[in-house]
């Protein structure tokens, strides 16, 4: 919102009240908190899995595999020390015993969708490309979560 309106809201007693500077359309992406109706079409980032089974690229494959015990879709989103994404390891595609690093084997650059996009668009996207789960992340790249296609959705 812009500062004015933002003082104004302050004197009305609202607050905190905050100038973003990048625009709503950025603060949406990001899947930041908004106030909204009731009615509008659902967003991915309402039901994104924020608690989502990372790695670096760093990491040795083995370590992974052992920490994970092969858990949830069978992905770990890699990531750099700023939590942006660098790439996807699908633990049915590696040797559970291999000991390379992470950034051998990942899949570098996989496809991300921001916290905005319409739920109803992304989980048809995903269905017609048999995709099981999509990463989520903010406008920098920075892990926001994961998208996972239900059974029932196909």
């Amino acid at each position: 919102m812009s500062p004015r309106a933002a003082w104004r809201l302050e004197a009305l007693g609202y607050g905190p009240v905050y100038h973003y500077v990048a625009g709503k359309a950025d603060w949406l992406a990001a899947g930041l908190p908004t106030v909204t109706a009731a009615d509008r079409p659902a967003r991915v980032a309402d039901v994104m899995d924020r608690d989502v089974p990372t790695c670096a690229p760093g990491d040795r494959v083995v370590d992974v595999v052992v920490r994970l015990d092969r858990q949830s879709d069978g992905i770990c989103v890699v990531m750099n020390d700023a939590r942006v994404v660098q790439g996807r390891l699908r633990l049915d595609r590696v040797d559970p015993a291999d000991a390379r690093l992470v950034e051998e084997v990942m899949e570098p650059g996989p496809v991300t969708v921001r916290a905005d996009a319409p739920l109803a668009g992304t989980i048809e996207r995903m269905r017609d490309r048999k995709a099981a789960s999509v990463i989520i992340s903010d406008p920098d790249g920075v892990l926001l979560g994961v998208l996972r296609r239900r059974s029932e959705e196909d």
